[in-house]
């Protein structure tokens, strides 16, 4: 199944919801064979000026976080003096394991920021392999090819210039989201973009495992709580799969870690465990296909 369809009866779903409408809720107990039609909403109605109001969220949160991962990983990068572990990444025999949408979706997102990764380390091999992986899963959801085989010789090309290299991989990661959002897949760009946070997020604690703390880092933890957040806020609008509501409470137990924080000041030592020790959780959730 294209995730397309699915996607427009979350949406409306997610618009009778907050609307105050009248709607149909799913079965305490789909079985797994049961059509999306069949759980999540019998009559779909579509409020269009709410799902403009959805895509403007959409595109002010690709705008505003969209490509933070680039930023994040350079920042560790400068950090950490290019200390590169190949084994960090989500290994791409992975991909046999993300049969449904769900889990393609936000394991697409893990491998383009793997792709970041590599690239940034000058492993240009091991990002295209990464390239090659969040190719099959894009191929699993959608028809249109947004990657290019010119997109290899710009990296290629790149490798030397710091700057060239960061431009690129702006645009790169960015075009996905905004290709899914005016297509109005709104639920797959939003669990694309978490898998690549939490894929971030994942590269920041284990940076902070082997290295300690930085300015930089405490920076980092703060402007990924603060997208946690909205995305937290944003997938609890999507009430029509059991594993959207197991993704968000794996997020919500990251924020809890996380406590209420106001400044730098707040992150200690210990809270600073927390938080490492409900991202190595989730992301080996999501990687393993087990959320």
């Amino acid at each position: 199944m294209r995730i397309k369809d699915y996607l427009l009866i979350s949406v409306t779903t997610m618009l009778a919801y907050s609307c105050g409408s009248e709607a149909t809720q799913p079965n305490d107990n789909p079985t797994t064979n049961a059509t999306p039609v069949d759980t999540i909403i019998k009559e779909p109605e579509l409020v269009e000026n709410d799902l403009e109001t959805l895509r403007f969220r959409l595109d002010m949160l690709v705008a505003n976080h969209g490509a933070a991962p680039v930023s994040m990983l350079m920042k560790l990068s400068a950090d950490d003096k290019d200390v590169f572990h190949p084994d960090y990444v989500n290994d791409v025999s992975n991909v046999g394991l993300y049969k449904d949408d769900f889990s393609t979706a936000l394991n697409f997102g893990v491998y383009k920021t793997d792709l970041i990764y590599d690239l940034i380390h000058h492993h240009l091999d091991d990002g295209l392999n990464a390239r090659n992986a969040a190719n099959t899963l894009a191929d699993a959801l959608w028809e249109e090819h947004i990657y290019s085989d010119g997109d290899i010789e710009k990296y290629r090309a790149a490798q030397d210039n710091l700057e060239d290299l960061e431009s690129l991989l702006f645009q790169d990661y960015e075009k996905t989201e905004k290709y899914l959002i005016s297509h109005d897949q709104f639920e797959i760009a939003t669990l694309t973009m978490i898998g690549s946070l939490i894929e971030s997020m994942y590269f920041t604690s284990k940076a902070i495992e082997e290295f300690g703390m930085t300015e930089s880092k405490y920076d980092l933890l703060i402007n990924e709580k603060h997208q946690l957040d909205e995305f937290v806020e944003l997938l609890a609008f999507f009430k029509g799969n059991e594993k959207d509501a197991a993704l968000l409470e794996g997020l919500m137990e990251v924020e809890d870690a996380y406590g209420k924080i106001n400044g730098k000041e707040d992150l200690t030592d210990e809270v600073i465990k927390h938080i490492d020790t409900a991202v190595f959780a989730l992301r080996g959730k999501i990687v393993s296909n087990n959320v």
